[in-house]
């Protein structure tokens, strides 16, 4: 089934997550003590009918979105004219209620994050495992992304083994931040990005100034109070998820040396969209 929609939110819902990865940007006391906001299902709603848009939401921050109580909810009201996508840790409880009530032609994908020593230390890995194998026999597409974090290199090969043996292929994406007094991505060394299954021109997706992008065009993102912006590294309003949404009419050129979000890579069509119209203008 082919998914059309006309725009995307990148929802940062909040910072609550039950586990601690060492290599989290995240402060720890934010994510046990978050400024906590609830979603408000019906204004929500309104505000996307008025744009008279079909969105494509994607729940994707520093926290879990399983831990938001009404998540399920959430995800019946949106699929019914929308469509949704997520990261998810996936060791919540939820996962089993969700696979039965959510059509897996509504959800773009899923990002199973997979943080392989938080999991073990937790013993969590046999219900990540399960969750996973479980959606992906319900026909939602899903991935297992591991961040490629320098600490795992002597380990990586023998992760990727046993997973395979299970049935999950792992991705390994870049990890952001310093380890030992290097800046990463662009500290890998050769070695490290063969490892990981990266190589030096994938990470050219991250520089993308002056290139022209389509947030505040046809994507933007919601900030956990509900704010609207233009992305996470251009603050620029766009209103609020429960008032009003005002995109921009023309595609914007990156201001930032470096892009956490490289739009033309996570969802081309919907780049590709944004250069069709624009050209048509």
């Amino acid at each position: 089934m082919k998914k059309e929609y006309d725009a995307m939110l990148q929802w940062m819902t909040d910072s609550r997550c039950n586990l601690r990865c060492e290599y989290c940007s995240t402060n720890p006391s934010l994510k046990e003590n978050p400024k906590l906001y609830d979603i408000d299902i019906s204004a929500l709603i309104s505000t996307l009918n008025k744009t008279k848009k079909i969105f494509r939401i994607n729940f994707a921050g520093d926290g879990e979105p399983f831990l938001i109580q009404n998540i399920i909810n959430i995800f019946i009201a949106l699929t019914e004219k929308h469509y949704i996508s997520f990261n998810t840790n996936l060791t919540s409880n939820k996962i089993k209620e969700f696979s039965e009530k959510i059509c897996p032609d509504k959800v773009i994908s899923i990002v199973a994050s997979l943080h392989i020593k938080e999991l073990e230390r937790l013993d969590l890995m046999d219900v990540y495992i399960s969750n996973f194998l479980l959606l992906k026999e319900k026909g939602f597409k899903i991935r297992a992304s591991v961040v490629a974090y320098p600490g795992l290199i002597d380990e990586a090969d023998e992760y990727k083994k046993f997973f395979i043996e299970k049935g999950i292929k792992l991705r390994f994406d870049p990890f952001i931040g310093n380890f030992k007094g290097r800046e990463y991505p662009a500290g890998y060394n050769e070695e490290e990005l063969n490892m990981f299954g990266m190589n030096r021109s994938s990470m050219k997706r991250y520089y993308n100034k002056l290139k022209l992008c389509n947030a505040g065009y046809n994507f933007a993102v919601v900030e956990s109070n509900g704010d609207v912006k233009i992305c996470m590294q251009v603050h620029e309003s766009l209103g609020n998820i429960y008032k009003e949404i005002k995109f921009k009419d023309n595609m914007i050129r990156c201001p930032n040396d470096f892009c956490v979000c490289p739009l033309n890579e996570y969802d081309w069509p919907l780049f590709e969209k944004a250069i069709r119209e624009k050209v048509m203008k």
